[in-house]
C-alpha cells in the first residue's frame, strides 16, 4: 500500500441537505473535540440527490474507539445527558435559524455517543445504558424535528463535504485527486 493512500471506510447512506451535513460535519469534529479531545475532521460526505453517503478515515475511527474507551465515565455521559436535555430546551425558546443550527451542532458529539454505545454496548456501565434507553424512548424523534425546522430551502443536492470544504466533482476524479482507498469493513 502506498503511504500517502488514505483509507476510508463506508459507513453509512441517509437522506440529508446540505445544512444537515455541515452541522453532522461540525458537531463531529469541533465540537466532539470539546468532550473527548479528538474530532472527526477527516468525514468524507458525498451527496447525490440529497442521498449522502458517509465515509469515515479509518485511522480517525481508531483513534475515536481509543477515545471513547478512555474516558466515556458515568460523570462524563451523565453531563452529555445533562446537555443533551439542555439544548432540547433551548430549541424550544427559537425559532431563528442561526440558533437552531448551533443547537444541531451541539447535539451531534452527544448523538454519536449514543449511537456508539447502541451498536457497542460493552462501552458503557448499566447505569448508562439504563439511562440511554430512557432518552431514547423520551426524545426519539428530536433530532428529525430539530432538522425539519432548518431552512433546506436552494441548497444544492450533489456534492463532496471533506474537511469542511464544499467541492462540486465527481467522487472518482476526488478519489484520484487525494489518493482515498475506500475499503469495506
Amino acid at each position: 500500500m502506498n503511504k500517502e493512500e488514505k483509507i476510508y471506510c463506508y459507513c453509512l447512506r441517509r437522506y440529508c441537505s446540505l445544512k444537515d451535513i455541515q452541522a453532522w460535519n461540525e458537531g463531529e469534529s469541533k465540537e466532539l473535540k470539546k468532550w473527548f479531545g479528538f474530532g472527526f475532521f477527516n468525514h468524507l460526505f458525498v451527496s447525490q440527490d440529497n442521498i449522502v453517503r458517509l465515509y469515515y478515515n479509518y485511522e480517525e475511527g481508531e483513534k475515536f474507539w481509543e477515545a471513547l474507551q478512555k474516558n466515556l465515565t458515568e460523570e462524563l455521559f451523565d453531563n452529555l445527558c445533562d446537555s443533551f436535555f439542555q439544548l432540547i430546551e433551548e430549541s424550544k425558546t427559537t425559532n431563528l435559524e442561526e440558533e437552531l443550527f448551533k443547537i444541531t451542532v451541539k447535539c451531534w458529539p452527544i448523538l454519536t455517543v449514543f449511537d456508539e454505545i447502541s451498536k457497542y454496548p460493552e462501552l458503557a456501565t448499566e447505569y448508562m445504558l439504563r439511562r440511554l434507553a430512557r432518552i431514547r424512548n423520551l426524545t426519539e424523534a428530536f433530532s428529525y424535528e430539530l432538522s425539519k425546522r432548518l431552512n433546506h430551502e436552494n441548497l444544492p443536492k450533489d456534492y463532496i463535504l471533506f474537511k469542511g470544504n464544499l467541492l462540486f466533482k465527481p467522487f472518482t476524479d476526488f478519489i484520484k485527486e487525494n489518493n482515498v482507498v475506500i475499503k469495506d469493513e
